[in-house]
This record gives C-alpha cells, structure tokens and sequence, in this order.
C-alpha cells in the first residue's frame, strides 16, 4: 500500500451516499453533498448507455470523493454484464475515483482491473453480499481473510433476527483490519449506527429517493446520526 493511501484510509465512520440512476445524480448539487455524506458512491451498472452524460456529471463531481462500482447481477447488480464489460466501466471512471468496490466473488475474473486501479492510487474495497441471511460468525471470518489484498474489507448482510446483531459486532471487534459491516432488512436501520459505533468505516445510505439496498437509511440522516452517536460516546 502507498504511504499516500494509506493516509486515506479513514479512522472513524463515514457516511456513503449512493445514487440508484444518473438521473439522480444529475439532481445533486455537489456544494450540498458535504452535509448528506462524506463519500459519493458511483452504480455504474445502472447507468448503462449513458456513458457521455455520466463523464459530464463526473467531471462535476471532480472535487467530491469518489466510490465507484459495477456490481455483479448475483450480488444486486442491476445488469448482467460480464467481469470485462464491468471492468471497462471502471476503468473509464477511474480517473474521478477515490475508491473503487469490487466483490470478493468477482476477484479473480477481475484482478487485471484491481491491479490497475490501485497503480493509480485507487484504494481497494472488496466486498460480500448476502440478501439470504447473516452467516455463522466463523464463515464470515473465512470471508476477511480471503479479503487479505483490499485496502477495505465490506461485508453486507441480511439480518433476520437480534442475534445476528451479535455477529456483526463480534466480527468488527475480532479484526483489526479496515471493515465496513452493515445489515440489510428490517434491522438494518438500527445495524448501521450499531456498527458504526464498533468501527465500520463506510456506512452507506441513499441519496436521492430510491436505496439502493433493503433498509438503507437516507445518507444525511445516517450521517447525522452517526455524529451524534460519536458524540454520545466522547
């Protein structure tokens, strides 16, 4: 890792504001965003066929922190696009990026693009989603270690019951490493906060009016929250 990534990896919790269409993004106003979210995250899979507008709104965005993803289909993409079509997706907004997400399953189709990302002091988030269940705690360990080249490891999961609360804290506490851990479903609003507190550094919620996963909470009230939680906790 680069001495000038590893300045920015974060130390506390931030905010990510995900955007679920470019027509979202285009409704953003970038002198806004620091209120709503510390990071903008880019779904460039829903933004297919719109590649010279999506540079257009990138370009405006230049001065706002950039994660960008093309997600897969089998962990909540919106389209099914081989490993090359997502890594060319990537590779063309990579220049506006800060961070780039790329999925722990997809890794091996899509190392070339990893690789080049980070030559460009691109930071490294690999990442797991399970829309099922929350796995038993020792899998989800087996999940970090095999995250051992990311610079963040991200782990998004379903919750079903408060047990499952248990193992998202137990996990974030066992590890040292940089980890963002969330839940999804009817607990994930209460999990967001909950594993900010524990020290998952990205914490997503949604910009504009659409999540862009069950349970998201709206990026400026998480953001808001997760300040006040902070200084509870002071």
């Amino acid at each position: 890792m680069s001495a000038s990534l590893q300045t920015r990896i974060p130390t506390s919790p931030l905010t990510v504001g995900s955007v679920a269409s470019l027509n979202q993004l285009a409704c953003l106003q970038p002198s806004e965003l620091a209120k709503q979210c510390d990071l903008l995250e880019i779904r460039l899979e829903t933004m297919l066929g719109h590649q010279d507008l999506l540079q257009v709104e990138l370009e405006r965005f230049r001065d706002i922190p950039l994660l960008i993803t093309a997600r897969c289909a089998a962990e909540g993409g919106e389209a099914d696009l081989t490993p090359d079509e997502r890594a060319s997706l990537l590779s063309a907004a990579a220049p506006f990026a800060s961070w780039a997400d790329i999925e722990l399953a997809s890794y091996g189709d899509m190392q070339d693009i990893a690789k080049d990302l980070r030559n460009q002091g691109i930071g490294l988030v690999l990442s797991y989603h399970n829309f099922e269940k929350t796995p038993y705690l020792s899998e989800l360990q087996r999940i970090v270690d095999f995250g051992e080249d990311a610079d963040i490891v991200k782990i998004a999961v379903r919750h079903h019951e408060v047990e499952d609360l248990t193992i998202g804290t137990q996990i974030l506490q066992k590890n040292r490493r940089p980890m963002a851990f969330m839940g999804m479903g009817a607990l994930a609003p209460v999990s967001r906060l909950l594993y900010a507190q524990h020290g998952s550094l990205l914490n997503y919620g949604y910009l504009g009016d659409e999540p862009t996963a069950p349970g998201q909470w709206p990026a400026e009230l998480l953001k808001n929250g997760i300040a006040a939680s902070e200084k509870i906790g002071a």
